[in-house]
């Protein structure tokens, strides 16, 4: 019964491992050259993972996270539908 309460609040919101991996691997493409996906001349720090994190944070990453649970099941996510429904869940 824990597992299943577990798994619910898993899916509406990105574990800080997740966030900290996508936070590294987009700043890794903006440091070989990449475009930012935002504008980036509003923002107080101009460095990469700041930029990063204010794309994940917007969510325009186009990226999906793949979990695979204990059980076996496999669950795609994208990124999108994870940063909307934190957005809500903390304006509760």
């Amino acid at each position: 019964m824990v597992s299943t309460v577990m798994e619910l609040k898993l899916r509406s919101m990105l574990t800080k491992y997740e966030r900290t991996r996508i936070i590294g691997a987009r700043a890794l493409q903006l440091s070989m050259g990449a475009t930012p996906i935002i504008d980036v001349s509003h923002l107080k720090e101009k460095s990469l993972l700041s930029i990063a994190e204010e794309e994940l944070n917007r969510g325009v990453l186009p990226i999906m996270i793949i979990r695979t649970y204990p059980n076996g099941r496999v669950e795609k996510v994208s990124i999108k539908e994870l940063v909307h429904k934190s957005d809500e869940s903390h304006a509760i």
